[in-house]
């Protein structure tokens, strides 16, 4: 074929014809504005804005009344995915593809007017002029003859609404829209074009463009400064005045002309996000739900020396942000302790110029409304480290809270909303009184690492992972330096046993009735249990975290986090919050990390070779440990054991192997069915030593590759 002849049948090819739908329903909301037109993305978590084109294809002074086009109600007929609309100088309707060619479309039935109100809903697409009438274009015919001409289909002649946009709810089909001049909220009935008022958003403005996500959050746009608000329209069955209060949400673009289009059934984060959240309890607005606080990442704009990872929401006990990914919490630390009644010092790592704001809950009611709250507002923070003083109010409660900081380029962050650079750090903090002193292990802000072998007596495949958490632990000390608070925190890293096994902190030198049972408290995933934990038929005091882990740890996996294909996220956190009785003389304490240890689960356990189930009576501690009154001595020299009480010798095999490990950092503990000293060889000449030799047998460069778990990013 001749190119002459190929040029022709190309020249009478519809372009409607040759044009290329959206491949998926996007997360981002498309904004158009100005003239010639404008396209820009819009994420509406953080309000970040991206140019996209300013050529459309089409010589004119704006395009209008978008919708996005997402096939068919059912989820069929995904081949359809454009966005349309209103051509103003024309007045004509046009479709655009997926990179944004807009193509006019030719429809009969319409007005003489200018629409800029308009969406697309099940293959229609919905036009409201203002004093001027309600129609719905059917588009199926584009179909079958890209060149068909459309009939508008007049719904109403009588669209008295002062709107500027509406979009389709997701859940039930109806059309929503917000009066410009008094905020008032309406549900707009599609086959008759009757509206009725809803609810006051408690928001005014020119609002062009309107949008829902799938979940059924409804989003709207103010020209006038870019304000994105949100209106929770999620539960279709209960969706009446007191529920529909625009609260602000990101701050967007500020345009004359602005309209906007998406795809109603995207979730609002897409599976490759890049946002930053934070991570306190979300009684203080974390998750995105309840608008929690977020920051778009990769903008150079940070806390510390780490850039922030991103993550699909906030996360909430057992997860944080560390635990999650990578650890990237370190910008803020406290210089001083917080007491009440006292100036504290905080050190703020910044890795550019930017605006710091930060809060503080000081009455620990869960949240930062209260007034005095604000402990930082919009301070300007250079690059590099910053030193900070903050007024601890006298009646500041003592004990255990949290505090948000929130850095940006942007100005007039609250402790929730969208941010478009920055990062959220959120930090749990302790406010003491006057005269106190606080003591950490292994660091005010770092985990512990224990591991053991649950074969105990005998050796087994000594892969050291069959039960691994990670703790620290903060003391309270008063004037004379007796404990007068323990605070103990921790999360079960990995779960390797086929057995199953308690975990538990005995306190040698305090008793039980040196506790102060009824102010103590333990804490799962941040909710307080019924029991503390102090083992009330024991004399010494012991607390039992949980006497079955394994019913902690996901069922999906049997290796949880030691077979590398076992990748299940963090799911048991504990926190047990000790406070001993007034006068307790606690200079006998023993020294941090006190005594922890696993025990075999009472009932369910079964354990190889042995003839009965020991239950509570069978420990495991750090090498040279004593057992607890609980102890069944029996065992003393079984198997594998050489331990001795008269030697003080427990816990060890004749070439001093223990069952158990203590490392005071986080640490990369064996894959399944891999010997410890296989994955770090060193080990070896650090047991036969006693630990003299090799003390950085656990370091990451000192493994063998490919026989330690590695958590996935």
């Amino acid at each position: 074929m001749s190119r002459l002849l190929t040029a022709t049948l190309l020249a009478t090819v519809s372009p409607l014809a040759l044009s290329t739908p959206f491949d998926t329903c996007p997360s981002k909301a498309y904004l158009f504005q100005s003239k010639p037109v404008q396209v820009h993305s819009v994420n509406l978590v953080t309000g970040l804005t991206a140019l996209i084109t300013n050529d459309v294809g089409l010589s004119n002074d704006g395009i209008n009344a978008v919708g996005f086009d997402n096939g068919t109600g059912d989820g069929e007929g995904f081949e359809h995915k454009y966005i349309y609309g209103f051509e103003k100088s024309r007045k004509k309707v046009v479709r655009l593809d997926k990179d944004f060619n807009a193509d006019v479309i030719e429809v009969t039935g319409l007005p003489n007017f200018s629409f800029y109100v308009g969406d697309v809903y099940d293959r229609y697409y919905y036009l409201y002029g203002p004093g001027t009438g309600f129609y719905k274009i059917d588009l199926t015919p584009l179909d079958t003859d890209p060149d068909a001409t459309l009939e508008a289909e007049t719904i109403s002649t009588n669209a008295p609404l002062g709107i500027t946009d509406f979009a389709f709810h997701p859940g039930n089909n109806k059309l929503y829209a917000v009066k410009n001049t008094n905020g008032k909220l309406f549900e707009i009935d599609t086959d008759t074009g009757a509206a009725t008022v809803i609810g006051n958003t408690g928001k005014t403005g020119i609002f062009g463009a309107g949008y829902f996500d799938v979940n059924g959050y409804f989003y709207i746009s103010r020209n006038s400064n870019g304000d994105i608000f949100r209106i929770n329209l999620s539960d279709t069955d209960n969706i009446n005045s007191q529920n529909v209060e625009a609260e602000p949400f990101a701050d967007g673009p500020n345009s004359n002309q602005n309209d906007g289009a998406r795809c109603e059934d995207a979730p609002v984060i897409d599976e490759d996000s890049t946002i930053d959240f934070g991570d306190a309890p979300d009684s203080y607005k974390t998750l995105l739900d309840s608008n929690g606080p977020r920051h778009q990442t990769g903008t150079g704009h940070y806390l510390g020396l780490v850039a922030p990872d991103s993550e699909g929401d906030g996360l909430i006990s057992p997860l944080d942000d560390n635990k999650a990914g990578v650890e990237d919490e370190d910008g803020v630390g406290f210089v001083t302790a917080l007491e009440a009644g006292t100036t504290a010092i905080i050190s703020v790592q910044a890795s550019a110029t930017g605006y710091l704001s930060a809060w503080l809950d000081w009455n620990q009611d869960g949240d930062f409304e209260d007034a005095g709250e604000k402990i930082i507002n919009d301070s300007v923070l250079s690059s590099g480290t910053n030193t900070l003083s903050v007024a601890v109010p006298a009646d500041a409660a003592v004990g255990s809270t949290y505090s948000r900081f929130r850095f940006s380029e942007q100005a007039g962050l609250d402790y929730f909303g969208g941010a478009t650079s920055g990062e959220v750090e959120d930090h749990p903090v302790t406010v003491v009184k006057t005269g106190t002193t606080l003591v950490h292990y292994p660091s005010e802000r770092g985990y512990a690492t224990l591991a053991f072998e649950d074969n105990w007596p005998k050796e087994g495949d000594y892969d050291m992972n069959d039960v691994v958490l990670r703790f620290r632990i903060t003391e309270t000390l008063d004037e004379d330096n007796q404990a007068t608070r323990i605070l103990i925190t921790g999360y079960l890293a990995a779960y390797g046993a086929g057995y199953h096994n308690g975990f538990a902190m005995r306190l040698p030198g305090l008793n039980y009735v040196d506790i102060n049972n009824a102010q103590t408290t333990m804490k799962y995933n941040g909710v307080v249990q019924e029991s503390n934990g102090l083992e009330s038929d024991a004399t010494e005091a012991i607390f039992i975290i949980s006497d079955d882990l394994k019913q902690k740890v996901p069922a999906e996996c049997n290796y949880y986090r030691t077979a590398q294909y076992c990748q299940e996220a963090i799911s048991f956190e504990f926190e047990i919050d000790i406070y001993t009785n007034e006068g307790v003389n606690t200079y006998g304490l023993m020294d941090m990390p006190y005594d922890p240890f696993i025990f075999a689960t009472p009932g369910p356990y079964v354990r190889d070779g042995l003839w009965y189930n020991p239950g509570r009576g069978l420990e495991i501690h750090l090498a040279d440990q004593a057992p607890t009154e609980k102890f069944d001595t029996y065992w003393y020299g079984w198997w594998s054991d050489t331990g001795n009480p008269g030697e003080s010798r427990y816990f060890k095999t004749s070439g001093n192997l223990p069952w158990a490990l203590l490392i005071n950092d986080t640490w990369k503990w064996p894959q399944e069915h891999v010997d410890l000293i296989s994955a770090y060889p060193e080990f070896a000449g650090y047991a036969e030593t006693s630990g003299l030799n090799n003390t950085s047998w656990y370091l990451d460069e000192k493994a063998t590759t490919g026989t330690v778990f590695e958590p996935e990013e």
